[in-house]
């Protein structure tokens, strides 16, 4: 089973995350993928991860970049598929926040960081989860990068996570 697909299963919102990533990876190294078995690929021992595998996630990266291709996503956007998911999350989100008096104190605690996130987009994001998807990717790319994220920040992105996990639990 390919990571996407395990991630999928197990937890939504960290499929959506790693999905993003595989996006951006695919633009990286220009929608090549003989890139992508090199610098991807190329340093993993055998042991670590066989041949077949090795194979099987070259072609899902083949079909990722063909997928991106036919939806016009060479400089930005995500696959239809994936926003999908995150759909589903928004209109469970919308469920909960009516119905579940749990999530409405983990959603009103994040409320000001979605809010702040959304604004800064200058409109180019509406949607609260979406708003928590990106503060958690804007997090993972600021620390494979190398960048020091300032405390406010990652309390905003705890609430964040908060409330993507709650999703995630509800949608198993």
């Amino acid at each position: 089973m390919l990571l996407a697909e395990k991630k999928k299963q197990e937890n939504i919102s960290e499929y959506i995350i790693y999905m993003y990533q595989t996006e951006m990876l695919v633009r990286n190294f220009d929608f090549d993928i003989e890139k992508i078995k090199i610098h991807v690929f190329g340093n993993i021992p055998a042991e670590k991860l066989s041949e077949e595998k090795r194979e099987a996630a070259l072609e899902w990266y083949a079909q990722i970049i063909d997928q991106m291709k036919t939806e016009g996503l060479e400089n930005e956007g995500h696959l239809s598929y994936v926003q999908d998911e995150v759909q589903q999350l928004t209109d469970l989100s919308m469920k909960l926040l009516v119905e579940n008096e749990d999530y409405q104190v983990i959603f009103n605690a994040a409320r000001p960081a979605i809010r702040e996130n959304i604004q800064a987009s200058e409109g180019l994001i509406t949607n609260p989860i979406q708003a928590c998807l990106n503060g958690v990717l804007g997090l993972l790319i600021a620390r494979m990068n190398g960048k020091e994220v300032p405390q406010e920040t990652m309390d905003q992105i705890e609430h964040f996570g908060n409330v993507l996990s709650f999703l995630s639990a509800q949608k198993r």
